[in-house]
């Protein structure tokens, strides 16, 4: 029509163009590459999660919810009280199942959902704001409609991203490696840093025109070329964009926490008594900087005198990783025991690896 249009030397408007488009990407927005994932909670409450439909994408794992993040929660549930009135920290924390949890289920006095991937923040804030904010609340902060242009922009290029790692995942074989089952790799394929590597090149190009039809896009999406992408309808900024309050209720908060490369004046800001984490340790080569960074969490407040604790879930498939990450704790002067799991089933998921939850505090 367009063409035809045009032949005719016709002036289009704009919204034909715009309309025009919209059908051409319809495909790639039907794509079954996110999903909604409902957990049920035992007083009958829900939690609603939008996640990838594959375990590993876009280089990262934090775009699904893993087994550990399932049993902390569970575990969460049954040691309510270790959480109230208390500053809640989560560490890797991806699409926000256990911290969600948290919240609708303890009375805390602050929580810090934290990751380092651009897209599974962006996530994680929708799925707050789902899960977390009153919605009449949210339409009289954004006006008429919750899901903005920018919104639609924003999960399509997701959609897009998620559908070129499903074309190359679309057979049946599988390998289990430190990120549990992986789907779609051919026999004997392993998942190594140069396949990821380049994978994420072929992302970076694609998304060099995408990013700047979001950045040139009037919204108020907040980018500027940081990590932590959220709607500033809902949310409020910190001035380098790496910390944002959720404004309906400030004791909510997501920050853009790289373990390897800490600013100190954000870490000064961080208010912490209990540190969560689930499926963090799968990797030797983080490992210092995790446990350095839970060092830090957990030196004494000058003004409390809480008895600082971490509760790290792990997965345990590879039992060298487990002890490079214990060995790593008592090296830098953390003690750490095994608590007793959650006795009671609430959540779905494979009970066949074994998981051990940590409580970890300073020697």
């Amino acid at each position: 029509m367009s063409v035809q249009l045009e032949m005719l030397d016709a002036e289009i408007c704009d919204e034909v163009y715009e309309t025009y488009t919209e059908l051409l990407s319809q495909a790639e927005d039907d794509d079954d590459t996110l999903c909604y994932k409902t957990y049920t909670l035992p007083t009958g409450g829900k939690v609603h999660l939008q996640e990838s439909v594959t375990l590993v994408s876009q280089g990262t794992t934090g775009l699904s919810t893993w087994q550990a993040a399932q049993h902390l929660a569970e575990w969460v549930l049954e040691n309510q009280d270790v959480f109230t009135d208390k500053h809640v920290i989560e560490l890797g924390c991806g699409l926000g199942l256990t911290g969600i949890v948290t919240c609708h289920s303890c009375n805390v006095r602050s929580y810090t959902f934290t990751d380092c991937h651009r897209e599974v923040l962006y996530l994680l804030a929708k799925n707050i704001e789902d899960n977390l904010a009153p919605p009449e609340t949210l339409l009289q902060l954004s006006g008429s409609e919750t899901i903005t242009l920018r919104d639609k922009k924003m999960l399509q290029k997701i959609k897009h991203q998620l559908s070129l790692t499903t074309e190359r995942t679309t057979d049946s074989s599988c390998i289990v490696s430190d990120y549990g089952l992986v789907e779609g790799l051919e026999d004997g394929e392993n998942i190594t840093s140069s396949g990821m590597a380049s994978s994420l090149e072929l992302e970076e190009r694609q998304e060099g025109e995408e990013n700047e039809i979001l950045v040139n896009e009037e919204n108020s999406l907040a980018l500027g070329g940081a990590k932590l992408e959220v709607n500033s309808n809902y949310w409020e900024l910190d001035n380098r964009q790496q910390t944002a309050v959720l404004k309906v209720d400030p004791r909510l908060r997501i920050s853009n926490l790289d373990w390897e490369d800490l600013e100190q004046d954000m870490m000064e800001n961080v208010q912490a008594d209990v540190v969560l984490a689930a499926d963090v340790v799968y990797d030797t080569s983080i490992i210092p900087y995790l446990v350095q960074l839970l060092r830090q969490l957990l030196q004494p407040s000058p003004t409390t005198d809480v008895n600082k604790k971490a509760f790290v879930a792990s997965t345990v498939r590879n039992e060298d990783t487990r002890d490079a990450f214990l060995i790593a704790l008592s090296s830098e002067g953390l003690s750490y025991g095994v608590v007793e799991g959650p006795k009671q089933t609430v959540f779905h998921y494979d009970r066949n690896v074994p998981i051990e939850i940590l409580q970890i505090t300073l020697q």
